[in-house]
């Protein structure tokens, strides 16, 4: 099992590639980690998860320890595959999401995109009282202004294939409002309904 892996970041947008001893290493990795990385060349260490598949084998890393861990308890919960936990480390640190978990905030978890309200409940149900080792965030879990809302927006969009440029562009051309009771959710389906007309 590879679980710490120390390179250079060859290449950050679309694919994280890291080069370790010549070789070049695709990582998938949380897009608030690829928002921080540039190509160096200095070596950076990422806490890693192999997963392997009949057909492939998927590099998943992050720049934190915490991340790591969170997502290897949210892969093991029935319905949870990586691409989910991944997504949903995209948006949220670790210790936003295990408060969201340990208050049994499904409607928090259910804004990512890949969780329905039953799996974000089973989320909660099966991972509460397991994360005593997590520290939790005292920040507030729902972004109330429009900037914070367009951020997880663009977070989400991307996590869904979209380059953050063209995230960026859709919401600039649509016209909305976080006001009333438009959730991250309603605003990420509008803008790939508009991209796709686009």
């Amino acid at each position: 099992m590879i679980s710490r892996l120390r390179g250079r970041v060859v290449s950050a947008h679309p694919r994280c590639v890291v080069e370790v001893g010549g070789i070049g290493l695709e990582v998938a990795i949380p897009e608030k980690d690829r928002e921080a990385l540039t190509p160096t060349d200095a070596e950076i260490v990422f806490h890693t998860h192999l997963v392997v598949r009949e057909d492939r084998l998927s590099l998943f890393g992050f720049l934190h320890r915490d991340d790591r861990e969170l997502f290897l308890k949210l892969i093991d919960v029935s319905g949870v595959g990586p691409k989910i936990a991944l997504a949903l480390l995209s948006q949220h640190s670790a210790a936003r999401v295990v408060t969201a978990i340990k208050k049994g905030d499904a409607v928090f978890l259910s804004k990512i995109p890949g969780i329905g309200k039953k799996t974000a409940e089973r989320i909660g149900l099966e991972l509460a009282d397991k994360l005593d080792d997590f520290a939790s965030s005292d920040e507030p879990i729902t972004p109330t202004s429009k900037s914070g809302i367009r951020e997880e927006v663009i977070l989400a969009l991307t996590s869904l294939g979209m380059s953050r440029p063209s995230a960026e562009a859709v919401l600039d051309r649509m016209d909305w409002s976080p006001e009333g009771e438009r959730s991250v959710e309603d605003v990420v389906r509008d803008a790939l309904k508009y991209a796709s007309r686009g």
